[in-house]
């Protein structure tokens, strides 16, 4: 994907865009420069570089009325042989310029007309017309003879020394004119057959795949409503929707006609032929065999649907999308100056929440204890490191010799000193990623707790870090309109659809001291606001960007790649980290798609459990779905492209949460199992009774991944110890074990993450 889209740009002479995505055809957005191109099944490099040097073609010399698929009307002009005729011009102008593809084009054309693109290589030349003598001599004249008398050759002469778009114009009605005086019994062409035709009448608007040879992208293509899109992106599971019933009914059309590959076949060849009562009186046979024979050409699955493939956000979008820590600072501020009305009155006792600035003797009084609880992970993180490098030692003799082994030169010649040299620690570095979903709101109060005993340990042992949370609130991304209140999307056609997604910047070691501990401060009164009163009055201190929102786990690992890139680089880092925290799996991504241009796209929502391939920092990624298998392939690509360690908490505040990501463990291991296996789930059940936590390797993706109980079992308050009156020494000693052990498994995160770490 990455050379050819070189070649298109390198082709193109300029900086144009060129996205591979779930396009029936190939096609050029004028106004964007955009180049798209379906993503083909493994061609020959001939028919690839021919298909390409094609479409560029005429993305440097066709105009706005000479795509085949603008809505323009050329009097005496059918489309068809305006294709044909354009075809000839900007294919030999692109030749022209590149003598390099001439070659490609020979043989690329020759492969297909072997493949039968064109037709049935059988031909009759008296029954064939004119117009297609014409295109397969221009397109396969090197390998196949095609008849000509002198006037028809003298046309043929003429198409192929076709300048402007004005020319072939002036041939094209030429050789229509030849053709209705020379050729007058094959305008009309075969009458379908009763079953295709009535396939054509159902499927008159949809062509699932079928496509055209140079569909056209109309400017203001993205000019559109996009309300449909917008509610699917906030969805909380990604399953799309709409209100509109039309738009749904059409897309439901597509994705149910996208059957096995005859099929297709046959409703393409339908839709073409009805199309021919819609002004034009004659068609070029090949031209449409083409054009009907083009689906053979794409990567399609044993079913005949196409997988989907997408690129990544726009850069632009990407900066959108994460949020640094000072803008949210301001946007925060905003929130408590406009809520500050609500706290005017507050007294002691009589008021549910202090105000904002009310909590500085709590905030210092807790991370004493804070500091207290990390100073244990920190010595065996010291402690691992250090046995790390010991195991890892390596001593040599050194030149010099050793005084007091010289007793023993006659017996042994091993008299010389030695040194040893420790390996080098490895530099740590650590990138976390926090699910700030609706449903997190309940054991936020907690997962802030241990996010800030976390951040404690990292900067204790000076671990560089960043976190952010992962949100669906983004008001940024948002779509805008356009002077004629049109919806425009911030996505491209073919891209990552933003889901309006926010990567707020919680806390980062880059921070200087002022802005690190008022983050610090912020997430801790956030938790004292969230513990009784679940998550309304967050909402006064807390920036638009950080409310909670759906669960855009995937795009945030997608969008992440290039901010983990760039923190690994900046830091010098040997060992990266990433750290997910979340309680759901991810929502379903899909790729952007304009309803307006249904006939051009694939349908690309509502597919969880289907293959799907996504362009990642320049790379094609196969991955599993656009769901939970999604998120393993891009947690294991992040790993195999980058060396970077994942950890992935899940936060289980139910039983079904903990049976049902118990099973997804379970059946990933053994695919072939029906049943949860009773000795498997009763043995992990017991050590998840012990510790809060049970620790499963190269699961679901992650290289360590942690099934963590929620709710109060994360709570990291400081409680004091009260024995039981009049409690005997046993008791007594009893008691406090159990409190020893209670405060240990209370920093869940904390103890996993300090070893898993180290």
């Amino acid at each position: 994907m990455n050379s050819k889209s070189t070649l298109a740009k390198l082709l193109a002479t300029e900086n144009i865009t060129v996205q591979y995505g779930n396009y029936k055809t190939a096609w050029f957005d004028i106004k964007n420069r955009v180049l798209a191109l379906p993503l083909w099944k493994d061609l020959s490099t001939d028919v690839t570089d021919l298909l390409i040097g094609h479409e560029v073609g005429h993305a440097l010399e066709t105009p706005y009325e000479g795509w085949h698929d603008s809505p323009e009307k050329l009097e005496g002009c059918p489309r068809t042989y305006i294709n044909v005729v354009e075809d000839a011009r900007i294919e030999r102008k692109i030749k022209d310029k590149y003598p390099g593809l001439v070659r490609s084009f020979q043989k690329g054309y020759a492969r297909l007309f072997e493949e039968g693109m064109f037709g049935s290589q059988d031909l009759d030349w008296d029954e064939v017309k004119l117009i297609d003598k014409i295109n397969l001599k221009a397109k396969v004249g090197a390998h196949l003879d095609v008849p000509l008398n002198d006037e028809e050759y003298d046309l043929y002469n003429q198409t192929m020394s076709t300048d402007t778009f004005a020319d072939v114009l002036d041939v094209v009605r030429k050789i229509l004119s030849y053709t209705q005086e020379n050729q007058e019994e094959l305008l009309t062409p075969p009458a379908p057959s009763q079953g295709q035709q009535e396939k054509g009448n159902d499927n008159e608007d949809n062509d699932p795949m079928g496509g055209h040879d140079d569909s056209f992208q109309p400017e203001g293509n993205q000019d559109s409503d996009m309300a449909q899109q917008s509610e699917s992106d906030n969805s909380a599971q990604g399953e799309g929707g709409s209100d509109d019933s039309e738009n749904v009914k059409g897309e439901e059309e597509q994705s149910s006609t996208s059957g096995e590959v005859e099929e297709i076949a046959e409703e393409a060849e339908a839709s073409a032929i009805a199309e021919q009562g819609e002004g034009e009186t004659d068609i070029s046979i090949t031209d449409e065999n083409f054009r009907r024979s083009e689906h053979q050409l794409l990567d399609l699955k044993e079913d005949g649907t196409q997988t989907v493939v997408g690129n990544e956000m726009s850069k632009e979008n990407r900066e959108l999308a994460f949020i640094p820590y000072k803008k949210l600072a301001a946007s925060r501020k905003r929130t408590i100056e406009r809520n500050a009305y609500i706290y005017e009155d507050y007294e002691e006792d009589t008021h549910r929440d202090k105000p904002f600035n009310a909590y500085q003797d709590e905030f210092k009084t807790y991370m004493k204890e804070v500091k207290r609880n990390v100073n244990f992970a920190v010595k065996e993180f010291e402690m691992r490191k250090a046995a790390y490098r010991y195991t890892r030692a390596q001593t040599a003799r050194t030149g010099s010799i050793d005084v007091n082994k010289l007793w023993s030169y006659k017996t042994d010649d091993d008299i010389f000193s030695r040194v040893t040299q420790l390996a080098d620690a490895k530099n740590h570095g650590m990138f976390m990623l926090i699910d700030y979903s609706g449903s997190m709101a309940q054991t936020m109060p907690h997962v802030l707790g241990q996010l800030i005993h976390c951040v404690t340990f990292c900067k204790a042992v000076n671990i560089p870090f960043d976190v952010y949370a992962f949100t669906s609130t983004n008001t940024l991304l948002v779509d805008t309109r356009d002077e004629d209140g049109n919806r425009i999307s911030r996505s491209r056609v073919g891209e990552l659809a933003h889901s309006n997604l926010s990567l707020p910047q919680l806390v980062s070691s880059t921070l200087g001291k002022s802005d690190y501990e008022e983050a610090m401060y912020h997430m801790f009164v956030r938790m004292q606001y969230a513990k009784d009163y679940y998550s309304w009055n967050e909402r006064n201190i807390i920036s638009k960007f950080e409310d909670y929102g759906s669960t855009p786990l995937n795009e945030a690992l997608i969008v992440s790649t290039h901010k983990i890139k760039e923190f690994k680089r900046k830091h010098n880092i040997d060992k990266m980290n990433l750290i997910t925290i979340s309680d759901g799996d991810a929502n379903t991504f899909h790729v952007f798609q304009d309803h307006e241009q249904k006939d051009n796209l694939v349908d690309t929502r509502g597919w969880y459990n289907s293959k799907i391939i996504m362009n990642v920092d320049g790379k094609k990624l196969e991955l599993g779905s656009a769901g939970r298998k999604g998120t393993s392939d891009l947690l294991k690509n992040l790993e195999k492209r980058y060396g970077v360690k994942t950890l992935g908490f899940f936060i289980a505040d139910g039983s079904h949460q903990w049976r049902g990501k118990l099973e997804h463990v379970y059946f990933e291991k053994n695919p072939e199992a029906y049943y949860l296996d009773d000795d498997f789930k009763k043995a992990v059940q017991k050590e998840y009774t012990k510790n809060k936590c049970v620790q499963f390797s190269d699961a679901l993706g992650y290289n360590e991944f942690f099934l963590v109980k929620g709710g109060k079992a994360l709570n990291t308050d400081a409680d004091e110890f009260t024995p039981q009156e009049n409690a005997t020494k046993g008791q007594l000693s009893q008691q406090f074990k159990k409190f020893s052990k209670s405060k240990k498994n209370n920093k869940t995160l904390l103890t996993n993450f300090g070893k898993a770490v180290a």
